[in-house]
């Protein structure tokens, strides 16, 4: 996000996976138990990209092998197109890197999870502590030490982790306020990660980029992944846009690089992903198995939290086993993940701020991937914002009910058409369209109720009261988003 480097999958999750009042699209398709189409994939990117200076690459690996798509130009005063080694800023997916990298730690007996973060720390520095529990090196990495996203005293400007100092961090830790006590809940943090990669850095007297370099990108042959770009990989580099399409400064980082500062590609990334899902075996696998241990579970955005990996709530809703991380930094959005069951896994780099108010929601189209859900005209149409308010629905807002696994209405808004039909929250969205919603994401569900104003959609309902199933076929129509 612009001004605020976060996950993005918030931003994401909040518009789409929590809220059905949806923007226009054609008829809904239901998703394949095939890992995608090819040809489908590589439509959505030209139509989407081809001409244009911002441009999107998406990766899929499996057990067949990597495959890479690309549409779009690097915007950096040459003709050249997007792929698979063009290096973009990925922002906070640098945070698995991280926390991996504190785990392969611990497997060697350099340093324990439960150590406090203070240990590590010169002694004049004061760790913020709650109820008596100090954080620890856990805490850190898991996202549950209770310190706030961003550093109090982390100023504006266009590229603001680059001027955030050493000095500057140990100088505001005394006064962070811990919204809950340390191992409590999952809290994102920019702070929290950025001190982990810092206290691992000052442990082994390195920087944090060379540990990162010599302890996962060399053993993974991540050639292309690094913090400080070499002429070389600069001249891959594709340049950012924000959501309007304005070309932006890159970021840089000083002491806070452990939760954004990485640049990599398409390519590298896919080998990551290859060793995180075990299609490639690698010295990393016992620490890479234990950052996937979920540590909470049910977070109203994040859903269940590993290490920091999170799920969204997309595992329970689809019935798969699903991991992922997004990143976002002023002119670039990132995407990865992967299912854990069947070995497969998704890259989306975006030179572009993700689509909240322009351009494409990369997260929803990495974890729509990962469903196995075919990019036909019918969903990628979904996966572009609104330019205003008004939008085309019936005037729902969809939530998933975990304890009986249904999607259920959750607001009917007056004066639309679930409203003028009498439909009431708590019903039980059981089909659209004759489609069962059963192991099907929110997302996806919600692209099924979408469509062109004056089009029907069928809808089958069920009164978990009553133990009433009922048809219902009602008529999109446009409407002013009701404010929240």
């Amino acid at each position: 996000m612009e001004r605020r480097l976060s996950m993005n999958i918030a931003t994401a999750t909040q518009s789409f996976c929590l809220a059905a009042i949806i923007f226009a699209a054609q008829l809904p398709i239901s998703a394949q138990d095939n890992f995608t189409d090819d040809s489908e994939i590589k439509t959505f990117l030209h139509n989407s990209f081809d001409g244009k200076n911002a441009g999107m690459v998406i990766g899929l690996v499996d057990e067949h092998g990597s495959r890479i798509f690309a549409a779009g130009k690097l915007d950096n005063n040459t003709s050249q197109e997007l792929n698979g080694d063009t290096v973009f800023e990925i922002g906070s997916i640098t945070k698995t890197f991280t926390a991996l990298l504190l785990q392969d730690m611990v497997e060697r007996g350099e340093m324990n999870l439960n150590d406090p973060v203070a240990k590590y720390l010169p002694q004049s520095v004061v760790m913020p502590t709650r109820n008596g529990k100090e954080i620890t090196l856990l805490n850190l990495a898991a996202q549950d030490s209770g310190l706030p996203f961003n550093p109090l005293n982390l100023d504006g400007g266009e590229n603001y982790f680059a001027h955030y100092t050493t000095n500057e961090l140990y100088a505001i830790l005394p006064s962070c306020a811990l919204s809950s006590d340390p191992g409590a809940k999952f809290e994102y943090s920019n702070l929290g990660m950025g001190l982990l990669g810092h206290a691992i850095a000052l442990k082994e007297g390195a920087n944090y980029e060379s540990l990162v370099v010599n302890r996962i990108c060399r053993p993974l042959h991540m050639d292309s992944t690094r913090v400080t770009l070499t002429d070389e990989l600069k001249a891959r580099l594709t340049r950012g846009h924000d959501a309007s399409g304005k070309l932006v400064p890159n970021w840089d980082f000083d002491v806070l690089a452990g939760c954004g500062a990485l640049h990599s590609t398409a390519n590298d990334l896919l080998k990551y992903i290859s060793a995180e899902i075990g299609l490639t075996p690698c010295s990393l696998a016992p620490a890479i198995e234990k950052t996937q241990a979920i540590r909470h579970r049910g977070d109203p955005v994040y859903g269940d939290t590993a290490m920091p990996w999170v799920d969204c709530g997309q595992s329970a809703q689809t019935g798969m086993k699903l991991l992922g991380h997004a990143g976002g930094t002023a002119g670039y959005s990132a995407f990865i993940g992967f299912d854990r069951q069947h070995q497969r896994g998704v890259v989306v780099l975006f030179n572009e701020q993700d689509g909240t108010q322009g351009g494409v929601h990369s997260q929803m189209l990495g974890w729509l991937l990962l469903e196995g859900v075919r990019l036909t005209p019918q969903i990628t149409a979904n996966l572009f914002p609104a330019s205003t308010a008004e939008l085309v629905g019936i005037g729902v807002k969809l939530r998933f009910d975990q304890p009986t696994r249904t999607i259920r209405f959750e607001t009917v808004f007056p004066n639309m058409p679930a409203s003028q039909a009498g439909l009431s929250a708590g019903l039980i969205l059981q089909k659209v369209d004759g489609i069962p919603t059963a192991g099907k994401s929110i997302d996806l569900c919600a692209c099924y109720i979408r469509g062109k104003a004056g089009t029907k959609v069928r809808l089958e309902l069920v009164n978990p009261e009553r133990n009433e199933t009922n048809t219902v076929e009602l008529i999109r129509q446009k409407f002013t988003q009701p404010k929240q």
